[in-house]
């Protein structure tokens, strides 16, 4: 029986990142935008043969999952914060050290502000310490986010609705298809390794092992 057509919009419907109010505040509870290329990657393992069986979207992803895709994909030194639990970051150059024998507790009754002024005078001195320069922004430049393009042409060319496509689109699909199944498979060992993981601990240092892969 031959497929009916199927119409660009609801095709779109199953595409979350297109939604208006992820393209202006991003998703929450995670660390959007860096994790912007996380998130893409691991909707296009899904698009694969090796990525059948992931049938949730990244929106439904429970925390662990959540947690091996970040480690996988999310460069670290991107990130506000990190979870040290391996000691050689504990003194690491770029980072706020950690003191096991630390006591200091914020003040949650005070106001925003207040706090806020008090951590940037931390973190500034820490950088002194350190020699760190902070990173500036590019004046004049919007962040452009990661290109989903090569997710939505895979599902424009496996539904049934038949667009003429160009020699870049199939290039493009081809080249897709090759990163999906390379990101299938990291994603499968990552998970492997987490899941075989015999305590909490061995887990984040697996995780931490797997960034610097």
């Amino acid at each position: 029986m031959e497929k009916k057509p199927f119409p660009p919009k609801e095709l779109q419907k199953s595409w979350w990142w297109r939604q208006k109010e992820i393209r202006r505040n991003g998703v929450n509870g995670v660390d959007w935008p860096a994790a912007e290329i996380a998130a893409r990657n691991y909707e296009l393992l899904r698009r694969s043969p090796a990525g059948k069986g992931f049938d949730k979207s990244y929106l439904q992803l429970s925390r662990d999952e959540l947690m091996v895709i970040h480690a996988l994909w999310v460069t670290p030194t991107k990130r506000p914060y990190r979870y040290a639990f391996n000691r050689k970051e504990y003194q690491e150059k770029g980072w706020t050290p950690i003191f096991e024998n630390q006591h200091r507790q914020w003040n949650l009754r005070l106001a925003d502000k207040t706090l806020i002024v008090e951590f940037i005078r931390e973190i500034r001195l820490l950088r002194k310490i350190q020699k760190i320069r902070p990173q500036h922004p590019l004046k004049g430049q919007k962040y452009r986010g990661v290109s989903w393009r090569y997710i939505e042409i895979l599902d424009r060319m496996a539904s049934a609705y038949k667009k003429p496509f160009s020699a870049s689109d199939r290039h493009m699909a081809s080249v897709a298809r090759r990163d999906a199944i390379k990101y299938a498979n990291q994603y499968k060992r990552a998970l492997a390794e987490w899941r075989n993981a015999p305590n909490p601990l061995a887990k984040f240092e697996a995780l931490t092992q797997a960034e610097s892969m």
